[in-house]
């Protein structure tokens, strides 16, 4: 048997590409790959937001969110009904369906999550009537 190598950005590289946010990148979101033929991409997007007051929706793309690390809720509501929000503990990776409203909070210091979604998005934004700030313990 080969000997077990440490995946490093090096060791991989003629293998592809490590999902990671990057050290140093001072944008939030940071997309990873992308493909040009059948477009999509995959991102990062790290936060450190607490409360939200916006949420959106893309409709044409659907989108996943996988929790990399950081502790994440996940606020999503249907289509016809922003206001009837639900929040999930993200502790798995989920796709929503197009036009489904969402946002992401951090509830740890910053979370990241991956994402994949069309390479082009659409993006429709509904302001909420009040802050959202998650309540705990």
């Amino acid at each position: 048997m080969k000997e077990i190598e440490r995946i490093t950005e090096e060791s991989f590289r003629p293998f592809g590409t490590l999902i990671e946010f990057p050290q140093g990148e001072t944008e939030d979101f940071y997309i990873v790959e992308t493909e040009e033929e059948q477009p999509w991409r995959l991102a990062v997007f790290c936060y450190r937001s607490h409360s939200i007051r916006t949420i959106e929706r893309h409709p044409a793309s659907k989108e996943s969110f996988e929790p990399m690390s950081g502790v994440t809720l996940l606020l999503a509501a249907e289509f016809e009904t922003p206001e009837d929000y639900h929040v999930f503990l993200l502790d798995r990776p989920v796709c929503l369906k197009k036009n489904t409203w969402h946002q992401v909070l951090a509830l740890s210091e910053e979370a990241k999550v991956k994402i994949t979604e069309n390479l082009q998005v659409e993006s429709v934004f509904y302001q909420l009537p009040q802050k959202i700030r998650p309540l705990i313990g």
